[in-house]
Formats: C-alpha cells, sequence, structure tokens
C-alpha cells in the first residue's frame, strides 16, 4: 500500500509534502505551534518539510514565527 500512495504523488511530491504537514497542522487537539525541524522528523525529512512549509506560507495557508509554523 506503501508503494501505491507513492506512485499516486509521482510528480506531485511537494504539493503531497504540504497537504501531509497542513494535516498535522490542523489535526484536532494539536499541542500549539510545531517547529519546522518537528515537523521535519515527523514526516521523515527536514529539507521536505522545510520546502512545504515556505509553499504553504506563500499560499497564505500559514503564519511563521521565526522557526515556529
Amino acid at each position: 500500500m506503501q508503494d501505491q500512495r507513492s506512485g499516486a504523488c509521482a510528480g506531485l511530491a511537494g504539493e503531497c509534502v504540504e497537504r501531509v504537514v497542513l494535516a498535522l497542522l490542523l489535526e484536532p487537539g494539536c499541542r500549539g505551534p510545531w517547529s519546522v525541524a518537528e515537523l521535519g522528523r515527523e514526516i521523515g525529512s527536514e529539507p521536505l518539510a522545510v520546502e512545504a512549509v515556505v509553499g504553504l506560507h506563500a499560499a497564505g495557508l500559514v503564519h511563521r514565527v521565526h522557526e515556529f509554523v
């Protein structure tokens, strides 16, 4: 099943990562602001987390305060 999800995101990896990061941030009961490093650990890649946060911020979907989202 993991392979199927990866295949579904082929060519849209950045968009898929943005969706995962946004889902983490919007999760009910979220404990508060996440650092970009924490998001990176959660998704398994800090560089992808950074890229996703930059994209979400550019789209106006997240607010950043230093390293926190």
